[in-house]
């Protein structure tokens, strides 16, 4: 809750730029196209040589679609940070989730020190994302708050991953800051003592508790004056688990595939399906009890794309009603969610092997796993 504001400042800016010129593309397109569109001759208004011509609004759109995709890797970098359910652990990429600590604390570390990465590849350890990442941001917000503004040349960051000897992911952060006195050492991950007037004192403990439960070891190094470095090693996981969307099946058929789209959200659900539409032959309903009827009315698909979280008939109620009434069908139902995960539906997908899909879509991800999907039986 300490960190929240800078937090916020730092996800409103890492947003609001790439936003900036989504929009100002996405307007620039429109109105070449309005004056385009009330012209006799469309064609001749967009090939002009007065003008920069299709290969202009083609570069318009391709900058605001990578601007989109910026927005999405945030998002999904904050929620990566979100506190989730505390006792789920799975199998994670540390290098990942330390790249996007470090992506969540640029904000905060721009204005105050160089950054140094070194990321090599270490092994996956078995954690909780969240857990672990919080352990990540609190200590590279720490390492920014020791070193004072406006000496960014003269002060460096260093992130950096590797793996030891015995096979552990080492994960290392080290500042030039102010350092922490030799007597104050031995009490840094002691619950509420801070070397800073305003701090709570709790980020580290913390931190120090998620590494012991993970079987990991975290420790410091320090010298008053020329900085401090925090090392953590984690145990490598026994055993790796096989992703979700390996689920469908592979391609029987280059034939179309026959697919329904359920989402509540009208622009959502028209959007995914124009995206789609031009190699499959695609339906949209905005309510599962209205996807469950064309069911029952003996309507085949070949993957049905529904959102798990509904008003009136969640996503989750379809599955077990498919699973009453048509269980083939069942192994067909892609799930999609904006991440706003209830602990029922944490559940639920843990219990069940259908892919599902974080909003916003990747969508030639979704392209290629509809077609894989091609007429599963």
């Amino acid at each position: 809750m300490a960190s929240l504001g800078t937090l916020s400042a730092g996800v409103a800016h890492q947003i609001n730029n790439p936003l900036t010129y989504i929009l100002a593309n996405l307007d620039h397109v429109l109105r070449k196209l309005r004056t385009a569109g009330a012209s006799d001759d469309p064609l001749a208004v967009l090939t002009s040589p007065e003008g920069e011509g299709l290969s202009g609004l083609v570069e318009s759109l391709e900058h605001a679609v990578n601007g989109a995709h910026r927005v999405r890797q945030v998002m999904r970098d904050l929620l990566t940070f979100s506190q989730g359910n505390i006792e789920q652990k799975k199998i994670v990429d540390v290098r990942g989730i330390l790249e996007s600590a470090t992506q969540m604390a640029w904000h905060e570390i721009r204005h105050k020190a160089r950054l140094d990465r070194r990321m090599a590849e270490v092994p996956p350890v078995e954690a909780n994302e969240a857990r672990l990442g919080q352990v990540f941001l609190s200590i590279l917000m720490n390492a920014a708050q020791a070193i004072p503004e406006g000496e960014t040349e003269d002060h460096q960051i260093r992130v950096a991953c590797r793996t030891d000897a015995d096979g552990n992911a080492v994960i290392e952060i080290a500042d030039t800051g102010v350092g922490i006195a030799e007597d104050q050492l031995p009490f840094v991950f002691d619950p509420f003592f801070t070397t800073k007037g305003d701090g709570t004192g709790l980020g580290l403990a913390v931190a120090h508790g998620t590494v012991k439960s993970l079987g990991g070891e975290i420790a410091v190094e320090s010298e008053l004056g020329r900085g401090t470095t925090f090392r953590i090693a984690l145990r490598p996981a026994k055993t790796a688990i096989a992703s979700n969307s390996s689920h469908l099946v592979d391609v029987r058929s280059a034939e179309p595939c026959r697919v329904l789209i359920i989402d509540d959200e009208k622009l959502v659900a028209e959007a995914i399906a124009r995206s789609l539409a031009d190699d499959n032959q695609v339906e949209v309903v905005t309510d599962a009890r209205q996807a469950l009827a064309r069911i029952d009315a003996g309507e085949h698909y070949d993957v049905v794309l529904c959102d798990l979280m509904m008003p009136a008939m969640t996503g989750m109620d379809l599955y077990a009603e498919v699973m009453r009434r048509v269980p083939k069908l069942a192994a067909r139902l892609v799930f999609m969610t904006g991440g706003a995960f209830t602990a029922r539906a944490r559940a639920f997908m843990e219990s069940v092997k259908n892919p599902c899909l974080e909003k916003p879509l990747d969508m030639g991800r979704l392209r290629s796993l509809v077609a894989r999907a091609g007429h599963a039986s």
